[in-house]
C-alpha cells in the first residue's frame, strides 16, 4: 500500500466545522474559559474505550474507542509494516512546522494549512474532530507560542494487542516535539487506530495527551 490522494466529495462539511469552531471559540473567550474545545472522537463501531497508559486516558476522558470485541480479521506482517510506515510519514507531516509560523495567517487560513497536510491521512470523520477539537492546528499553535519550527524526535510507532479490533489495525505511539531554538522538548504518547482502504490506509482514531500541548500553549509567557 502507498500513500494516495483521497477524494473529498463531503469536505464541504468538514469546511463547515471551521464556522463551529469559531463560534466555539468566541463563546469561550466570552466566557473567559480555559478549557479547549471539545468534541466526541469518532468511533468506527459502537464505542466502549480502550486502555491507554495512565498519561493518555487522563488527557483524554472523553474520547471514545472501536469496540473491544476483537473479529476474525488479522493483518499480515507485510500490511502492518506498511501500515506502521503510514503512520509515521502522517505524525512526521503532522509534526513538521517550517517558517511558515511566521506568516500572520487568520485561524481559517492556518485551519485550511492544516487539512491540507492531513487530509489525505485521515478519515473524513477524523478530520472533521480534529478541526472541531483544534488537536489538527495544534503543530502551528506550538511554533508560533514558542516561535520556533518543529519537528518530531524519537517517534517509535507499535502494534497493539489486541492487533485488531472490527478489522482496525490498533497502534501505539511516542514521540518528542523538538523545537529549532532550543526549546524543551515535549513528550507526547498516544493511540493510533488505521483502517485498509483499496490502495492505502486510514487514521480513523489518535488520542495522545494533547492537554497537555493546550496547556503550554495557554501558558502566560
Amino acid at each position: 500500500m502507498t500513500k494516495a490522494t483521497k477524494s473529498r466529495p463531503s469536505r464541504v462539511v468538514v469546511l463547515g466545522s471551521i464556522a463551529l469552531l469559531l463560534a466555539m471559540m468566541t463563546g469561550c473567550q466570552q466566557s473567559n474559559s480555559a478549557a479547549p474545545a471539545t468534541s466526541e472522537q469518532p468511533s468506527t463501531t459502537a464505542s466502549t474505550s480502550t486502555q491507554t497508559t495512565d498519561n493518555t486516558s487522563n488527557n483524554n476522558t472523553n474520547s471514545t474507542s472501536t469496540s473491544s470485541t476483537a473479529d476474525t480479521t488479522t493483518f499480515t506482517e507485510e500490511q502492518v509494516e506498511q501500515a506502521i510506515q503510514f503512520a509515521s510519514n502522517y505524525k512526521k507531516d503532522q509534526y513538521t512546522v517550517g517558517e511558515e509560523y511566521k506568516k500572520n495567517t487568520s485561524l481559517e487560513e492556518m485551519i485550511e494549512l492544516e487539512m491540507k497536510k492531513n487530509e489525505s491521512y485521515l478519515t473524513e470523520k477524523q478530520l472533521q474532530y480534529q478541526t472541531v477539537s483544534r488537536t489538527l492546528t495544534l503543530p502551528m499553535q506550538l511554533a508560533v507560542k514558542k516561535q520556533s519550527t518543529l519537528s518530531p524526535q524519537d517517534l517509535e510507532i507499535h502494534k497493539k494487542e489486541p492487533q485488531t479490533k472490527q478489522g482496525v489495525l490498533q497502534l501505539s505511539y511516542t514521540m518528542k516535539i523538538a523545537f529549532a531554538n532550543g526549546e524543551p522538548s515535549i513528550p507526547v504518547e498516544g493511540e493510533l487506530q488505521l483502517q485498509p482502504t483499496a490502495d492505502t490506509w486510514e487514521v480513523s482514531y489518535d488520542v495522545f495527551n494533547h492537554n497537555d500541548l493546550f496547556n503550554i500553549i495557554k501558558a502566560k509567557s
